[in-house]
């Protein structure tokens, strides 16, 4: 990852601003890994907060691929802390990385603008709204299905209980279906009203 340095032997070389397509990478090339905190001003313009590091008697300043730096300055603001002031066109999407003088560079504050935040906000809500609607509509069938599944129920149990009726009446004679349709029919009607009375 890089070497393991004193704060108080740990100093700033190099700061490469690097153009790229959507951005810019902003990398800080010193003897060891400082901790850096990205301040957004406005979108031209960024601060970092460099702690663990201090300035070598010469800072370089190497620009890669891009014509619109218009200020950088560095500033040591205590021992071992120090500013990095950065005015650039939408400087504001950089990456900012750190690199010893013997490793690759590390990211230690990638891009993410807020329209992206927004926008995976934005995403999340409607996933949500989907999976709630298809939970009400699952809901929905399965209530149609267990009623249609009672419904059917009943007219079977029904249908059952109307075969019964003809078949088992069986005291030494024999029931005709209209005997079952029509005089059981009035003899449940003078039950009825035999309840009422």
């Amino acid at each position: 990852m890089g070497l393991a340095v004193n704060a108080s032997e740990n100093y700033l070389r190099t700061v490469v601003v690097e153009g790229t397509d959507d951005g810019y990478n902003i990398i800080l090339k010193a003897d060891g890994m400082p901790t850096i905190k990205k301040t957004v001003k406005d979108s031209n313009n960024i601060i970092l907060d460099v702690k663990g590091i201090s300035t070598s008697a010469a800072v370089n300043a190497i620009y890669k691929s891009t014509s619109d730096v218009s200020n950088l300055i560095v500033e040591n603001v205590a021992d071992d802390e120090l500013k990095v002031y950065i005015k650039a066109k939408e400087v504001s999407k950089a990456t900012i990385m750190a690199q010893t003088l013997t490793g690759e560079p590390v990211i230690l504050s990638e891009r993410f603008p807020v329209e992206k935040i927004l926008w995976s906000l934005v995403v999340l809500i409607i996933l949500g709204m989907i999976i709630k609607s298809a939970k009400s509509i699952t809901d929905y069938e399965n209530s149609i299905v267990i009623k249609k599944d009672i419904k059917d129920r009943e007219i079977e149990l029904y249908r059952n209980f109307q075969k019964e009726l003809e078949t088992l009446p069986k005291i030494n004679c024999k029931i005709n279906s209209s005997y079952a349709t029509t005089v059981m029919l009035r003899s449940r009607r003078n039950y009825k009203e035999l309840a009422r009375r």
